[in-house]
C-alpha cells in the first residue's frame, strides 16, 4: 500500500469535486487525485517541486483544479488553473503570480467559472498593520486574472460570493470596515458604507444579505435587499457564535454556542426585520448547546421571498434593551446576599460588621471634592459687585497692556530696518511688517490720549 504524508497547513484538508466522484490531496511535491471513491491507487498527478495547496472549483464535468505553489528560494508564488486531466505546465487556462505571500485560499462561484484568490501575509513589513497584510485577486476559467482594488488599508475580514449572481462582497479595512459589492469585472458597483462588521450572509437565493458582526463585536446585523440595495434593518443579535439561514430564504437561527461560550447558551428564530419567532434557552449553565442545524426536507430550493423594510414599531422593538445580568434574563432575579452583616446559614460570624458601613477611600476622596467645589461655589456668589471706579481701573490696565504690545512691535520693526541698513535681505513677510510702523505710531498716539 501506498502511504503518503502532508506537512502541516492551511491546505491539507481533502478537496472533493461536487458531484463527489473525485478527490484531491497535496501531499508535499505532488497532488494525488482519487476517483470513484477508490482509494487504492492514484487516477492522476500534479508533480511540482513544492505545492501549497489544492482547490477544487464547484460545478459539473469538466472540472476546474487550482493549485498552489508556494515561493522556492526566492521566486514567486503563484496560482494556475487547470482543467482536470491536462496537468501540464503550459496547459494552465490561468495563472496568477505574487510576492510576499505565507498563505493561499480559494473562493470560487456557485458554478465554478470565477474565484477570487486571498494571499495574505503572516506580518506585515511596513508595520501598518498587526494583522499582517491581505491581498485579493480575481481568476477565471477563461483566463483572466486582475488585482481587486480596494480602497481603504487594513485587513481583509470576509469574501462572499452572492450564491445565484455573479457578484461578490468584500468587508476590508480597519475598523469600522467598508463593505464592498463587486461585479466581474472587479468594478465596485456598490458601497454598504462603514460599520463594525466581519461575516457576510447571503440567504440561499442571493435577494438578501446580512451584514453582520460577531466574535468579538457585539452582534451588529444589518440586512439588505440585493435586487434595489436598500436597506432592510438593522439590529442587534448580542453573544452569537452560530448564524443559518432557513431554507425559505426569509428568516434564520442565531445561537450561543458552546465551546465558544459556555453560559447563557440559547438559540433564537428571526425574522430579517428583527422580529425574534421563537426563543430557548438551556435549563442551567451545567447543560451546553453545541449544535444547531435547519431540517430541510424539500429537495428544490423555495422560490425567493419578498424582501420588506421594517416597519417603525418593529425597529422600536428591535432596539437593544438595558443590560440585564445573566441571572435575571428570563425568570426572577437572582438571589442578592443576606443583608445581615456576617451571617452564612443563619449562623452570625464574628467579623469586622462595621466595616460594611464605612465608605471606601475613593468615596470619601470624591465627598472631599464635592465640599470643595460647593466652598468656592459659595465664596464667588459673595463677592460683592465691582465699583466704577474698579471698572475704570480694568480700562486703563487695558489700555497700558495694548500700548505695551505695540511698543514691542516697533523694537521689532527697528531691528528689521537696521538688518535692512546692513544689507540683508528680509522675507516678504518681514517687508510687510516694517511697513506698518506708521500705523503703529498713529495707534500708539491715540491709546495715550
Amino acid at each position: 500500500a501506498e502511504v503518503s504524508t502532508q506537512s502541516t497547513g492551511s491546505q491539507w484538508e481533502p478537496q472533493w469535486s461536487e458531484d463527489e466522484v473525485t478527490c484531491a490531496r497535496a501531499c508535499n511535491a505532488e497532488v494525488q487525485f482519487f476517483e470513484n471513491n477508490d482509494f487504492s491507487k492514484v487516477a492522476k498527478r500534479i508533480q511540482r517541486d513544492k505545492v501549497g495547496g489544492v482547490f477544487m472549483a464547484p460545478g459539473k464535468e469538466p472540472y476546474h483544479v487550482a493549485l498552489y505553489v508556494p515561493s522556492i528560494k526566492g521566486a514567486h508564488a503563484f496560482v494556475q488553473l487547470y482543467l482536470y486531466g491536462s496537468f501540464e505546465k503550459t496547459a494552465a487556462v490561468a495563472h496568477r503570480s505574487f510576492m510576499k505571500v505565507d498563505n493561499v485560499n480559494i473562493k470560487f462561484n456557485k458554478t465554478g467559472k470565477y474565484g477570487i484568490i486571498i494571499a495574505s501575509n503572516d506580518v506585515d513589513k511596513s508595520g501598518s498593520s498587526y494583522y499582517g497584510q491581505t491581498l485579493l485577486y480575481f481568476i477565471s476559467i477563461r483566463g483572466e486574472s486582475n488585482q481587486i482594488v480596494l480602497k481603504k488599508n487594513g485587513p481583509v475580514y470576509s469574501v462572499e460570493w452572492n450564491p445565484v449572481r455573479d457578484e461578490f462582497i468584500v468587508l476590508y479595512g480597519f475598523m469600522p470596515c467598508k463593505g464592498t459589492l463587486f461585479n466581474v469585472k472587479c468594478d465596485p458597483i456598490h458601497e454598504f458604507g462603514e460599520n463594525h462588521y466581519n461575516e457576510i450572509l447571503f440567504n440561499p437565493q442571493g435577494n438578501m444579505v446580512g451584514l453582520c458582526g460577531f466574535g468579538n463585536l457585539r452582534g451588529k446585523m444589518k440586512f439588505y435587499d440585493m435586487d434595489n440595495k436598500k436597506l432592510l434593518s438593522d439590529f442587534v443579535a448580542a453573544d452569537t457564535t452560530y448564524f443559518e439561514w432557513a431554507p425559505s430564504g426569509d428568516a434564520f437561527i442565531t445561537g450561543t454556542l458552546s465551546p465558544r461560550l459556555r453560559q447563557d447558551n440559547e438559540f433564537k428564530l428571526w425574522d430579517v426585520c428583527g422580529k425574534i419567532l421563537h426563543h430557548s434557552r438551556v435549563a442551567s449553565d451545567d447543560i451546553q448547546l453545541w449544535q444547531l442545524k435547519w431540517i430541510n426536507s424539500a429537495t428544490l430550493l423555495p422560490p425567493p421571498p419578498v424582501p420588506r423594510p421594517a416597519t417603525s414599531k418593529e425597529i422600536a422593538a428591535a432596539k437593544p434593551q438595558a443590560y440585564r445580568p445573566p441571572g435575571s434574563r428570563g425568570g426572577p432575579a437572582a438571589a442578592t446576599r443576606s443583608l445581615l452583616p456576617n451571617v452564612s446559614d443563619g449562623v452570625y460570624k464574628p467579623g469586622s460588621d462595621s466595616s460594611r458601613n464605612q465608605p471606601s477611600k475613593q468615596a470619601m476622596k470624591n465627598q472631599r471634592k464635592r465640599e470643595n467645589r460647593a466652598k468656592q461655589t459659595e465664596e464667588a456668589n459673595a463677592k460683592p459687585e465691582p465699583t466704577m471706579q474698579d471698572l475704570q481701573s480694568t480700562i486703563v490696565d487695558e489700555r497700558e497692556k495694548k500700548i505695551r504690545n505695540l511698543k514691542k512691535k516697533l523694537n521689532q520693526i527697528e531691528k528689521l530696518k537696521n538688518q535692512v541698513a546692513e544689507g540683508k535681505t528680509l522675507e516678504k513677510n518681514q517687508m510687510d511688517k516694517i511697513a506698518t510702523e506708521n500705523d503703529l505710531i498713529e495707534e500708539i498716539k491715540r491709546l495715550e490720549l
